[in-house]
């Protein structure tokens, strides 16, 4: 997510409506240097210390600079009808909300995530766990959309193609929680839950509202995990919220 800040502090996000938004103004080269230093993830107190004020300062700045740009408040994009411009606000107000949780040392998100962040660094920088999770992902989608087209119930190549971006992404995310558990233990993985649930992670790979109930019930079920295995997975399947 500090990532995500950045590529907007340097001006070549393009969402949307935010493509002319100036952000020059909110450039901030020093702090990305030395966000970059540290693989971009704070991982003391200490760093927590030194990187939240400019952070904050940041994001404070390009919420004045949307607001100029597109005559309308973070609030007022996310409640937007346009499905894109209501995403591009909903990600800004987590993100910020994010941020402020991880500096306030009086939340439980703070608390977690210090207790548990050494660790998830460790293991997402290592390319082999993301890899080998995709990789089964891939595997695990082709074998459920054969089982599928067995049963007579092949959907469109539109549809499908929706539906496989959307399944193996989750499995990933998944496969990676169960990874967490079981190398940094049950709080690493419970904290990269409750992120995933805050920016709706799987909203942004496009999970249509059948995508996310064929994932929490047919494919679940198709991946035939025991009991601890199928809790975890049915917890990140769960973490995108339908659509009221």
């Amino acid at each position: 997510m500090f990532v995500f800040l950045f590529v907007l502090l340097q001006g070549s996000l393009v969402l949307g409506i935010l493509r002319d938004c100036d952000m020059r103004r909110c450039h901030a080269p020093d702090l990305k240097e030395d966000l970059e230093a540290i693989d971009f993830i704070p991982t003391t107190e200490e760093q927590l210390d030194t990187f939240c004020p400019p952070i904050l300062e940041s994001l404070r700045c390009v919420a004045e600079q949307i607001e100029d740009c597109t005559k309308m408040d973070i609030f007022e994009l996310a409640a937007s009808e346009n499905k894109t411009v209501s995403a591009i606000g909903s990600l800004f107000l987590n993100l910020g909300k994010f941020v402020i949780d991880v500096c306030n040392k009086e939340t439980d998100l703070h608390k977690n995530y210090i207790a548990s962040i050494s660790c998830f660094k460790d293991l997402v920088l290592q390319p082999e766990p993301t890899m080998k999770c995709h990789q089964e992902g891939n595997a695990v989608y082709a074998l459920y959309a054969n089982s599928l087209e067995l049963l007579g119930e092949k959907e469109t190549d539109e549809v499908q193609g929706s539906e496989r971006w959307c399944m193996i992404t989750a499995y990933t995310l998944a496969c990676f929680s169960a990874e967490l558990q079981d190398n940094c233990g049950d709080l690493a993985r419970t904290t990269f839950v409750d992120i995933l649930k805050r920016f709706q992670s799987l909203k942004w790979n496009e999970c249509s509202d059948i995508d996310v109930v064929n994932l929490r019930t047919k494919f679940l079920d198709f991946l035939e995990l025991e009991d601890e295995r199928r809790s975890i997975y049915s917890e990140v399947f769960n973490s995108r919220r339908r659509r009221k």
